[in-house]
C-alpha cells in the first residue's frame, strides 16, 4: 500500500517520467540479489561461528556490522554507479526524489508479497500449519495469533524507510553530482548505522512474535526516518 501510493502521489503532483520510478525499482532489485545469494550462502555459517565463538553479545554485535556494511555497499553502491553512468547534471531534485520512491516502493512491494501469499495459503488450506516443525509452527501460529493493530507497525516501517531511501538518494546523488566523496560517506554510514541494529532490535522486542515489541522497533526507524526528513529539506539540487 505504501510502496504504490507514494508512487501515485509523487507522480500526480510532479509528474515526472515513470522511468524514474522503474529505475528505483531495478537499483533496488540489484541490490538485494545479492544479499539474498550471501543469506543462502554465508549468512548462516557467520551467524553460527559469531555465536559458538563470541557468544550472544559478539553474535549480535558481529551480525550488526555485516548487515549494516551489507546493505551500505550494496544499496549505496548499486545507486551511486547508476548516478554516475547517467547525466546527474540533467536530474532535477523531483527525479531524484522519484527514484528513491521506487527504489523504497520497490522495496514495500516485494517484501509484502511472501507474507501475504502465506497468510492466503493457511487461511485456505489450514492443515498447512500442521505440517511444517514443531518450533516454526509455533512461530507461525504466533504471528497468526497476533491482533489486527499490529498491521500498522509494518505499515509505519515502509513509511519511515521510504523518507531513509530519499534521503541516501539524493546525497548519493550529490555525490556525483558535485563531485564530492563526503555525501556517498554519509549515505553509506547512516543506513549502515539503520540497518546494523537490526539483529539487536529482533533480538530484544522480537518484533515478529510480540504486537508491543513490533511498535518498539519502529522507535529506531522512526528517529532515522525524522533524520531523513530533516535532510531531505536541507539538500539543494539544481
Amino acid at each position: 500500500m505504501v510502496g504504490l501510493l507514494s508512487i501515485a502521489v509523487w507522480w500526480s503532483k510532479k509528474r515526472v517520467k515513470i522511468s524514474y520510478f522503474l529505475f528505483g525499482g531495478l537499483i533496488w532489485i540489484s541490490a538485494v540479489i545479492p544479499k539474498l545469494v550471501m543469506d543462502m550462502t554465508i549468512t548462516s555459517p557467520l551467524s553460527f561461528w559469531a555465536n559458538t565463538t563470541f557468544g550472544l553479545t559478539g553474535l549480535l554485535a558481529m551480525m550488526g556490522v555485516y548487515v549494516g556494511l551489507r546493505t551500505s555497499a550494496f544499496e549505496c553502491g548499486f545507486s551511486y554507479l547508476f548516478f554516475s553512468k547517467s547525466k546527474p547534471r540533467e536530474m532535477s531534485s523531483d527525479e531524484v526524489i522519484a527514484f528513491g520512491i521506487g527504489f523504497g516502493a520497490s522495496e514495500a512491494i516485494l517484501l509484502a508479497i511472501p507474507s501475504i501469499v502465506q497468510m492466503v495459503m493457511f487461511i485456505l488450506n489450514p492443515s498447512i500449519l500442521e505440517a511444517l516443525p514443531p518450533q516454526m509452527k509455533q512461530a507461525t501460529e504466533a504471528q497468526l495469533n497476533m491482533p489486527t493493530w499490529v498491521v500498522l507497525a509494518p505499515v509505519m516501517e515502509r513509511a519511515f524507510v521510504l523518507l531513509v531511501h530519499i534521503f541516501a538518494s539524493l546525497l548519493i546523488f550529490r555525490s556525483v553530482s558535485d563531485g564530492k566523496l563526503a555525501p556517498f560517506l554519509g549515505a553509506f554510514v547512516y543506513k549502515g548505522v539503520l540497518d546494523g541494529a537490526i539483529p539487536y532490535l529482533q533480538w530484544i522486542f522480537k518484533p515478529s512474535i510480540s504486537p508491543e515489541g513490533a511498535y518498539f522497533a519502529e522507535v529506531w526507524v522512526a528517529l532515522m526516518a525524522t533524520i531523513a526528513l530533516a535532510g531531505i529539506r536541507r539538500i539543494k539540487i539544481h
